[in-house]
């Protein structure tokens, strides 16, 4: 959800307090006015038809319940002539309750667009996408989990990474491939070959010397190793908290050398 997208809900308030300000200010038993009784059915389809897909996510369930209680019975009572004591107390609840679904949508916003892929990451999200699409829908999963201040767990985003890291090098250094290579060796205990030897693989079939290849291959071979810690490290830490922000910076330090190696792979 971005500032542009707010747009919506804010005409919809800016239409709701118009509204909502003629019937508190109304004396009479009843709202008669067609027009004003038009005015509170259109501000309520506006809520139905545009405005109400901003509080259909993830901790707005009371708020949701709530607006479309009121707005429902506003547009129910607006179709004939009732009390304006029924309208009043519903437009009382909903002006009292949308300043604070207001800011809490604006502060969803701004870190929307914030945390948007920069520099490095949307070349990474152009190429990869463009070789293998899998590899780039789970990079942009990671880049977004990453930035969600409401996990408790990162070990998703870690595994995310891997499988793009993987599926880039399984693109490009097909195992067969790879074992077919001049003196290839499985390494211990492994009957594939890893992702160092993948990278060794590919960046050696372009004519780099070995010590050219050093920093990618050993950027690839701490992928594995840190991924298999982060699964691991939830029975060696005691506290919830400590775990929380450490596994964090684990995989955003992860994140960095899957880039160091798509980045030398992909050339970016």
């Amino acid at each position: 959800m971005s500032g542009d997208t707010l747009t919506v809900w804010h005409q919809l308030s800016s239409a709701f307090l118009k509204v909502a300000g003629k019937v508190l200010k109304s004396a009479s038993v009843n709202i008669n006015s067609t027009t004003l009784r038009d005015e509170v059915k259109a501000v309520a389809r506006q809520y139905m038809q545009e405005a109400r897909s901003f509080l259909t996510r993830p901790g707005f369930e009371t708020e949701l319940a709530l607006f479309d209680q009121h707005f429902q019975r506003l547009y129910e009572l607006a179709d004939g002539r009732n009390a304006t004591s029924s309208y009043k107390w519903r437009i009382s609840s909903l002006r009292k309750a949308l300043p604070k679904v207001t800011s809490r949508l604006e502060m969803q916003a701004a870190p929307a667009a914030a945390n948007a892929p920069q520099g490095i990451e949307t070349k990474i999200i152009e190429t990869v996408a463009a070789l293998v699409p899998t590899a780039g829908l789970s990079y942009r999963q990671a880049i977004s989990d990453l930035a969600d201040d409401s996990r408790v767990s990162f070990r998703g985003p870690a595994t995310e990474l891997r499988e793009v890291l993987r599926e880039v090098l399984d693109h490009l250094a097909p195992d067969a491939e790879v074992a077919k290579g001049p003196n290839f060796q499985f390494e211990a205990g492994q009957k594939k070959p890893t992702m160092k030897q993948k990278v060794r693989f590919i960046l050696r079939a372009r004519g780099q010397a070995s010590n050219a290849t050093a920093a990618s291959e050993k950027a690839a071979e701490t992928v594995e190793l840190m991924v298999g810690g982060i699964a691991r490290s939830i029975y060696d830490l005691g506290s919830v908290v400590t775990h929380v922000a450490g596994e964090r910076q684990t995989v955003v330090q992860l994140k960095r050398y899957v880039e160091v190696v798509l980045s030398h792979l992909l050339e970016l």
